[in-house]
């Protein structure tokens, strides 16, 4: 199994906090904009934030399936 140093983990914080955030406040965002623009408050805002929620999860599960390939799982099967 891979050992993770100090900078990894603080790596992986960034990542996950990046994967999270900007669709979410994105589509949040992209939402409230459209909001103005028709006059459908706070519909888009909620569907922007639902479909940014979908893109952080499907990131993440990218994230840690990636992680999971590189060893990082610490199963059954790591030797230890």
């Amino acid at each position: 199994m891979a050992q993770l140093t100090p900078a990894g983990l603080v790596r992986i914080l960034g990542l996950v906090t990046l994967i999270m955030v900007i669709p979410m406040v994105g589509g949040s965002v992209a939402g409230l904009v459209l909001d103005g623009l028709f006059g459908t408050s706070p519909l888009l805002v909620l569907i922007g934030l639902v479909v940014g929620s979908l893109i952080a999860a499907i990131g993440i599960w990218l994230l840690i399936r990636a992680g999971a390939r590189r060893g990082y799982g610490g199963g059954p099967d790591d030797g230890a």
